[in-house]
């Protein structure tokens, strides 16, 4: 025994070595800027002019691009024209006088000064402004004559979501697809103007195009030279390579490329309109702007949101430098000459007035669907039932297993109730729950709950009770979270906070996981929660959140209520906390709690908080008061340029409570730092807890942590040491997280370093696909302190449409063995249609929507009797894409995901008749399990309206004369100018009501029907 632990000491220290070298060694995938040692020359600065307005028609789109003279700027407009295809098929949807963003590289010097005063706070979707805007807009001339607006792909994109991966410049000029490349990160590198001429040519990169997995993104900030863009972009990762989504980085960085994600293409140029960029029909041509030309091919991965475009490509197609923090999942760009920070700041407001205009003119326009509740909602069941045969200590016996999860809205709520029946007993769980939109109270829950933690007084806990949150969205405790949730036993569930482990549960038969006391550090934490099932079904959930200054609104006032009674031992507890912002940096708060001891005695407790929160630091203050003594606490964070770091302080006299039971803790200390090896893509922690003891001797305990990634795989190792009454110990723990070819790997090795080396566990999982209907896995244990030191679980399962059949055999060392075989399905009843739909895939955890598309004769949005429903039509952005609506009009679009708002957008070509237009294109819901949430979808013909505008006194054509048409309703508007004869069209019009604008002057008032021509009578105008 003793040598095999001496081996698998050797093999870790081995690993770890490994680990180091190959990072250390291996080609990194993603190129850096140019080094520049000298400041940046405003003067010298090659002006950079976005996208301006565009006149097209059907088939071509006309870029101008209007520069002033460098000797004047009254001089002579200099215009350069740049022809880009278009798809044929274009709606008219007209566009005059848009906005011409010129930038003003002067504003540079006076921004270095004034840095400081940016401002940073921002929503997760929010550009951020920092400097006044001077109202100045200027337009092209209104002689052109402009029929269709195309611009700069500046739509406001939702965020997208990461893995440690550093985005510096590879040392290596080769790059290769090949996925068992060891891709890591490291170093830039400064390149000298000879190699950087080297590369100034056009390239042709050949690519593939592949649908994104959900399971992949991660959730990242961005900067641009230490200027805070967005606190939620999502990035893709594969294979060891970061992907970026180009749509959103244009937005960001006000970029003059057009993105087309129906099509799956990119139009535009960068620098001058002589270095176009066309990536379309799996071919990228784009004149290389960086150092490094040595990409050969790639991938791009899409959505229905954005188009994602590996690292180095972006680096060539902008010459920009690029860094990844791993420890604090943000991308940071180095301030480039071609994009000036003055002149990003400049545009920044322009943007924001010339971004709304564009979205009024928007042919793909946007409804957002709010979250509904039912009276009565669609039952949502998942049932598994099990026949089990297992042999222990020599006594076999046959039992039956069933667990039945339930989800359906009543009366305006979401209720959830489970049930399992197991050898040891049956347990039942439930709780009625609702999230309240725009209103006080935003948040309660009745029945199974979560307590809120109370510093000083208890952590959360589970149990039987109610919770209510009201008021601003801000929690008392800044220091940790809970995440928590339901799903079926029998799955494992692991929870990385930047990329970092921390904590592996296996869901037990109540059908809970739990995860408590979850680092909340200041800055962005992002949270990734891998699930994995017991027949081989992964899939990842992420989500974000936020800690620092923006949290707050001066005045703003939460309220925490709840009471619950512990789920371990019927304690009971009620409490009241209340928060005020007395600034934009810091609350003041009261806790008012009543709760049992361990006597089951009553005891009152208040409890003063006091919170700051800045931009890089916390610090918070606690005091309670007991009818015997009193507690208090520091805690304080912070985050320097490298590193993160977190201390507390706890003191408690002749104080007990549910975290200090019979007041056993005198003082407690506890403290962090964590960073990152940034040359190295490694993230690192170091933790340490002190606790003084009023009874026996004190303990203490520290660990350091390591983890990263390889490829498709996520590596942790966590040295821990302790010291409990005076006992000194080591101990190790190595995790594997990943795929490795065809295979998930998942592995754990916990080892006792000292005062004995010993192994205490080692279980690896690993599981692949037979084929699309079939999945093996095999579990690995060895446990030597325990009854079975060595066992092994083969599993198989069969998926069928509307299930799934799995065998396990478990075989042990000591002869004992377990055998069963599982049935599962999902169920979700259609209360409407009074039918069942059955599949092996869970609507527990996920939602559904009922599109109904019809033909909106009265432009009223509502479905009549009268109007006809309309069949065929696709939608994008879920996983059923193919299917379309029937002779209903309906389409059942299952299992979306509920943790963000999902994209649902209407394949235009599906539409049989090009005179028909939707209301809108693209609907964007946010959808519970219990409901399948009807979305009405009108379509409607379109309308026209002519008419004529001439001179009064010569009778002759208005040529040129602007009009529009604004609606009453909406932003929505239509533009269109005078034609040689003095005719002016509006085709392709949304029925509905709206004004009619001559030269910005109201005209008279127009109401459209589908499918309405309105000849309007002549206009005549003043000479």
């Amino acid at each position: 025994m003793n040598a095999l632990l001496g081996i698998l000491q050797c093999c870790r220290w081995l690993t770890l070595a490994a680990i180091f070298l190959i990072a250390l060694l291996a080609p990194k995938p993603v190129s850096q800027g140019i080094s520049r040692n000298e400041p940046v020359n405003d003067a010298n600065l090659k002006t950079f002019t976005p996208l301006a307005i565009i006149e097209m028609d059907s088939a071509t789109a006309t870029i101008v691009n209007d520069t002033p003279s460098e000797n004047s700027l009254n001089s002579q407009q200099q215009t350069i024209v740049t022809t880009v295809t278009q798809p044929e098929k274009v709606p008219q949807v007209s566009s005059a006088q848009k906005t011409q963003l010129r930038p003003d590289t002067r504003l540079l010097a006076q921004h270095n000064s004034n840095k400081d005063r940016v401002v940073t706070k921002t929503t997760a979707d929010q550009s951020i402004v920092g400097e006044p805007f001077d109202g100045n807009l200027e337009t092209v001339s209104e002689n052109s004559s402009v029929k269709q607006s195309s611009i700069a792909s500046l739509s406001t994109a939702s965020p997208q979501q990461y893995n440690p991966y550093n985005n510096q410049k590879a040392a290596e000029p080769t790059f290769s697809e090949d996925p068992q490349m060891p891709v890591l990160p490291a170093n830039s590198v400064a390149q000298s103007q000879t190699e950087i001429n080297a590369c100034a040519h056009q390239l042709a990169i050949p690519y593939t195009n592949q649908m994104a997995d959900e399971a992949q993104f991660l959730v990242t900030q961005l900067f641009y030279a230490d200027m805070l863009l967005s606190n939620e972009m999502f990035a893709y990762q594969n294979n060891g390579r970061i992907y970026l989504p180009l749509e959103f980085i244009v937005e960001q960085l006000l970029l003059p490329l057009q993105i087309d994600i129906a099509t799956l293409s990119v139009h535009g140029w960068f620098v001058d309109e002589s270095k176009t960029i066309q990536i379309d029909q799996q071919l990228m041509l784009f004149w290389n702007q960086g150092y490094d030309c040595s990409v050969t091919s790639s991938v791009i991965y899409h959505d229905s949101w954005d188009l994602y475009i590996e690292t180095k490509i972006l680096q060539q197609l902008f010459g920009i430098d690029i860094n990844f923090d791993s420890a604090r999942q943000k991308f940071e760009i180095a301030a480039s000459e071609n994009i000036p920070l003055s002149q990003l700041i400049e545009r920044q407001k322009k943007y924001q007035l010339f971004n709304a205009q564009k979205n009024s003119a928007d042919e793909r326009t946007v409804r957002a669907v709010n979250k509904e509740y039912a009276v009565v909602g669609d039952l949502a069941l998942n049932v598994d039932l099990g026949v089990r045969t297992q042999s222990f200590n020599g006594d076999a016996k046959t039992e039956l297993d069933s667990y039945i999860q339930a989800r359906t809205d009543l009366f305006g709520h979401n209720s959830y109730a489970a049930y399992s029946q197991t050898d040891s007993g049956a347990t039942f769980n439930g709780y009625l729950e609702r999230v309240v939109q725009d209103q006080w109270i935003n948040f309660y829950r009745l029945g199974d709950v979560d307590s809120h933690s109370l510093s000083l007084v208890s952590s959360s806990t589970r149990g039987a009770g109610f919770t209510v949150s009201a008021g601003t969205k801000f929690t008392a405790d800044l220091r940790t979270i809970v995440v928590d949730g339901e799903l079926e036993p029998g799955w494992d569930v692991e929870l990385y906070r930047n990329n970092t482990l921390v904590g592996v549960q296996r869901v037990q038969s109540d059908g809970l996981y739990r995860f408590i006391e979850v680092p909340y550090y200041i800055g962005l934490n992002q949270y990734q929660l891998r699930f994995y099932g017991p027949n081989g079904e992964s899939r990842v959930e992420s989500f974000s959140k936020l800690l620092d200054s923006s949290v707050l609104e001066k005045g703003s006032i939460g309220v925490n209520v709840g009471g619950i009674s512990r789920e371990q031992d019927d304690l009971k507890q009620y409490y009241a906390d209340i928060n005020w912002a007395a600034r934009e940096d810091m609350t003041l708060g009261l806790a008012l709690v009543q709760q049992q001891d361990e006597f089951k005695q009553w005891q009152f407790l208040p409890r003063l908080s006091v919170n700051y929160v800045g931009d890089a630091q916390l610090i918070q203050l606690n005091y309670v008061q007991s009818e015997q003594g009193y507690a208090t606490s520091a805690a304080i964070q912070g985050s320097q340029s490298d590193i993160d770091w977190q201390a507390e302080w706890q003191k408690y006299s002749n104080y007990s409570t549910w975290d200090n039971v019979g007041g056993r803790i005198k003082q407690e200390a506890f403290t962090s730092l964590s960073g990152s090896f940034a040359d190295l893509g490694l993230n690192w922690g170091l933790n340490a807890r002190w606790q003084a003891l009023n009874f026996g001797s004190d303990n203490a305990q520290a660990n350091f942590l390591l983890s990263g990634q390889l490829y498709s795989l996520s590596l942790s190792n966590e040295l821990r040491w302790s010291s409990l009454n005076k006992l000194d110990s080591w101990s190790d723990r190595i995790a594997i997280s990943g795929r490795l070819n065809d295979w998930q790997v998942r592995s754990y090795v916990d080892v006792e370093i000292s005062p004995e080396l010993t192994l205490n566990q080692w279980v690896s999982n690993l599981n692949t696909a037979i084929n699309d209907n079939a999945n093996y896995q095999v579990e690995l244990r060895y446990q030597p302190n325990s009854d079975t030191e060595f066992s092994i679980r083969n599993s198989i399962a069969y998926f069928f449409d509307f299930g799934s059949l799995r065998l396990d055999v478990d075989n042990a060392s000591n002869g004992d063995w377990f055998a069963q075989m599982k049935w599962n399905s999902a169920l979700l009843w259609d209360t409407e249609q009074d039918r069942w739909l059955i599949d092996r895939m869970s609507y527990i955890n996920t939602g559904t929507v009922k599109i109904i598309a019809f033909q909106d004769d009265n432009a009223n949005g509502e479905f009549e009797a009268e109007e006809q429903p309309i069949s065929g039509l696709r939608f994008s952005g879920h996983s059923q894409s193919n299917k379309q609506t029937d002779q209903n009009g309906e389409l059942l679009v299952t299992q979306l995901q509920t943790n963000r708002q999902q994209k649902l957008t209407l394949n235009e070509n599906s539409l049989a008749d090009p005179f028909l237009l939707p209301a809108a294109h693209i609907i964007s819901v946010n959808p519970h399990p219990g409901h399948i949430q009807p979305i009405l979808f009108p379509v409607m013909y379109t309308a026209e309206v002519e008419g004529e505008v001439v001179w009064q006194q010569s009778g002759l054509a208005a040529t040129g004369k602007l009009l529009e048409l604004q609606s009453s309703n909406s932003d929505k508007t239509y533009q269109a100018r005078v034609e040689y004869d003095g005719i002016f069209i509006f085709d392709q019009i949304l029925p509905g009501d709206y004004q009619l604008f001559l030269d910005s002057e109201p005209i008279r008032s127009v109401k459209l029907m589908p499918g309405e021509f309105l000849q309007l009578p002549q206009l005549a105008l003043a000479d």
